[in-house]
């Protein structure tokens, strides 16, 4: 009876030298670097724009709508409540109407928040009601 051995040679990485190594933590640090400013929240100024209402009844419906961004940042969003009060107020005056007041002192009104992946608020919405006030023409 004989036995058959093989033997088994393993090819090891070759070293790196402290200039390599240097070079490859500097290269790691970079990365996570990017990835980290990456995962940062954003901030956009955004403007209010129609999205509803009723000439009927005399309501107006603005809204901003948040897309979602690629990776884990959330989008924080500023916007200017007298461009909003403007918009309202065009609007109404295009059905006839004098101006438009917003129903609650409270603004944005709605914000509905839709979760991805890490993010309580990926992409959202906000809106904001008014009704038209004043005498129609």
């Amino acid at each position: 009876m004989h036995r058959r051995y093989v033997v088994c040679t393993q090819n090891h990485p070759p070293t790196l030298d402290q200039g390599q190594k240097t070079m490859t933590t500097k290269t790691l640090f970079a990365l996570m670097a990017v990835v980290l400013a990456s995962a940062c929240t954003t901030t956009e100024k955004m403007n209010w724009v129609g999205v509803g209402g009723s000439k009927a009844d005399g309501n107006v419906v603005l809204g901003i709508d948040v897309a979602p961004k690629m990776g884990v940042t959330e989008t924080e969003v500023e916007w200017d409540v007298n461009q909003a009060n403007a918009e309202a107020a065009r609007r109404c005056q295009n059905w006839g109407y004098a101006d438009a007041e917003v129903f609650s002192e409270q603004f944005p009104v709605q914000k509905r928040c839709f979760p991805q992946g890490m993010s309580p608020c990926w992409s959202k919405t906000y809106r904001v009601f008014y009704q038209c006030i004043g005498e129609k023409k």
